[in-house]
């Protein structure tokens, strides 16, 4: 956990940006972001949005003034809401940063970086601080993920492409390609195998974002084993409401098998 204090920052500064989620007129306040972007990264030099390609699921924080979150529409509020802290009436804050880094950045120079939100361009507000990043295991380090459970996730991946959306994986997730694999968990003995991870799916600001969660192998009386897993229960409600849902039932518990309209390998 990395903690940003901020001071100088203008709570009504920032108004401009993209039409959408923050209506116009609205200050957006600043993103604070822990990454790797490269040497020229600043909205305000005309670096491209890729230069600062981060996921907007680990590693960030949406520094807001009060009345910002409220603004924006409800469809895109609930998933905003998860990045979202505050930025006082004076112009400081204190951003809690979790380092969570993706596999892939868009630079080397590793650190903490400061920007308008939203679209927004304010050469006052781009500021960085470079803090060095070692991949290398610490104390705290959770367990790497392993391929253990995967999903052949080509239709979904293409689907979330096409929307202006991606595929997010973390807690012992990982994508592999248009793959999406998950780690095993503990045995309790039970019968059934748990396989650990959560991996979500979404379109552009949002609009559509479903997660499945944490799959299981639970055991038939006819030999066969049934996969669940925790399921979005609607189309943009992620992973902040989740059910457990039978996805079908495979033959075995080692090898390759349909599920649904794709494949999932088990080993």
């Amino acid at each position: 956990m990395l903690l940003v204090h901020g001071s100088g920052f203008d709570p009504q500064a920032n108004k401009g940006g993209f039409p959408i989620p923050v209506p116009p007129g609205t200050p957006n306040g600043v993103f604070v972001v822990y990454s790797a972007f490269p040497e020229w990264w600043k909205p305000s030099e005309n670096a491209p949005e890729s230069h600062r390609k981060h996921p907007h699921d680990r590693g960030i924080a949406w520094m807001m003034p009060a009345g910002t979150l409220e603004s924006i529409p409800s469809a895109f509020r609930r998933s905003i809401a998860r990045q979202t802290q505050t930025m006082n009436p004076d112009g400081t804050f204190t951003a809690r940063l979790v380092v969570d880094p993706p596999a892939q950045t868009p630079g080397d120079r590793w650190g903490v970086y400061v920007y308008a939100g939203a679209g927004s361009v304010n050469p006052a507000e781009e500021t960085f601080v470079p803090i060095p990043f070692s991949s290398d295991p610490g104390p705290n380090t959770p367990p790497a993920a392993t391929p253990d459970f995967t999903i052949d996730a080509a239709t979904i991946a293409q689907l979330a492409n096409a929307a202006g959306g991606n595929i997010s994986t973390k807690n012992g997730a990982a994508r592999d390609g248009d793959r999406v694999t998950f780690s095993r968990a503990a045995d309790t003995g039970d019968g059934i195998i748990r396989y650990r991870g959560v991996a979500v799916a979404t379109a552009k600001y949002n609009v559509v974002e479903v997660a499945v969660a944490d799959p299981w192998l639970e055991p038939r009386e006819n030999g066969m084993w049934a996969v669940t897993a925790e399921v979005s229960t609607g189309a943009d409600v992620g992973p902040d409401s989740m059910v457990r849902r039978e996805l079908g039932t495979i033959s075995g518990t080692t090898g390759t098998f349909p599920l649904l309209s794709s494949s999932v390998t088990v080993r």
